[in-house]
């Protein structure tokens, strides 16, 4: 094995020349295979692979996409699926050396290349233990000392990354999640909310009014296992002002944004997205090394640096635990069993765009006209369509407990 990630990615490109990649790997258990049922994919790196529509989700979906089997050294079709049954998602149309399960762990690897144009690539590397003679070495690379490279344990990460360790603040977590996890927990709050309170309090984290509960600087995000349910609401992320093209007085700014009442007052409550809104405001995303443009209309009226973005998203989200719970409702009450725990870190500005252009992230306005000519601005919020797609910001995930 060659000396790092990067010069593994490269080997197995098949001479693709990238300006940036990361891998998703998977320890496989005994319910992934390579081609019928396919290796199942965890929720937090759906956005690794290519969007799935899911138009009816009590029907299955299913999409092919193009990548490079590294096995066979050749292009083809990988399937990606949603099976409503469960629900879940799955990749087929692997190698078949995948299924293997007689002489050690299988280990698969996704490769999501970019081009310096911004062309996606994907490819696909099969190792098993004891057939392979990368496996240790590439387990070592992936998980490091501190991960067992157990069947089910999971890695996404940008192949410039450093051997993941474990810190004191997270070893700290992780003793408190072992104390209560994988037992069943009597809820301490009503609603929707409860799943989240009853861990927090377990841990020792103290209710507070901030984005997020904060463990020792780590962020505290719990969901239910298979979690279907509309959203609850949007999240704030943080607020950031674009540098608007021409200097105006407040007052002009929101009479050119936003459109009057029956008292000749200006507003502009109006959330913003890619598609123009009935304002005429919209966001237009860029390639690297620029970052979001504000319209209006036809016209430039503002932009986001891409640094300004991305500076901005690390201070408020440089670290998260993503906990997965089971619920069930006994005789009175709603009790929770805390079943997974995954580490994430190093937000990502691009994914953050990403989430833009697909409108998963808006940006809105909330202002108001207060005479005589004056104007009330509760901010510039940046906010997360669905709660539970935080983990996608993040361009480390990994698996450490379940």
């Amino acid at each position: 094995m060659s000396a790092g990630l990067e010069a593994y990615a490269r080997q197995v490109s098949g001479g693709i020349d990238f300006e940036s990649a990361e891998i998703f790997a998977k320890v496989l258990t005994t319910n992934d295979d390579a081609g019928r049922h396919g290796v199942l994919i965890p929720s937090e790196s759906y956005s690794f692979f290519p969007e799935l529509p899911i138009p009816d989700v009590t029907a299955n979906a299913t999409i092919l996409f193009r990548g490079f089997d590294a096995v066979a050294h050749q292009y083809k079709d990988f399937g990606w699926k949603y099976y409503q049954r469960y629900p879940e998602r799955r990749i087929t149309r692997l190698s078949a050396q995948l299924n293997d399960v007689a002489h050690g762990r299988r280990l698969a690897v996704f490769l999501r290349v970019v081009s310096r144009a911004g062309a996606v690539t994907y490819l696909a590397d099969a190792i098993v233990e004891g057939v392979d003679e990368r496996f240790g070495a590439l387990a070592d690379l992936l998980f490091g000392s501190d991960v067992p490279a157990v069947a089910g344990a999971f890695v996404r990460l940008p192949v410039d990354a450093s051997t993941f360790s474990i810190d004191a603040a997270l070893e700290d977590l992780l003793q408190r999640y072992d104390a209560i996890s994988s037992r069943w927990i009597d809820s301490m709050r009503t609603g929707d909310t409860g799943i989240g309170y009853t861990f927090e309090s377990l841990v020792g984290v103290v209710e507070n009014n901030d984005q997020g509960a904060d463990f020792r600087g780590i962020e505290l995000k719990c969901k239910l296992k298979h979690d279907n349910r509309p959203t609850t609401g949007k999240v704030n992320l943080f607020q950031l002002a674009p540098n608007w093209a021409t200097a105006q007085r407040g007052i002009e700014r929101l009479r050119l944004l936003g459109q009057q009442d029956e008292n000749g007052r200006h507003s502009c409550y109006s959330q913003v997205t890619t598609t123009a809104n009935n304002l005429g405001l919209w966001l237009q995303a860029q390639l690297p090394p620029e970052g979001i443009r504000l319209h209006k209309d036809a016209e430039r009226i503002g932009e986001w640096a891409r640094e300004r973005l991305a500076a901005r998203l690390a201070e408020k989200h440089s670290r998260a635990v993503f906990v997965t719970a089971q619920s069930r409702r006994p005789t009175s009450g709603t009790q929770y069993k805390y079943i997974e725990l995954v580490y994430c870190e190093r937000p990502d500005i691009q994914k953050f765009i990403d989430m833009v252009d697909l409108r998963r992230i808006v940006f809105e306005f909330t202002m108001t006209e207060r005479p005589p000519g004056r104007v009330r601005n509760h901010g510039y919020p940046w906010r997360l369509v669905d709660p539970r797609e935080l983990d996608r910001l993040f361009a480390l995930q990994v698996k450490l407990r379940g």
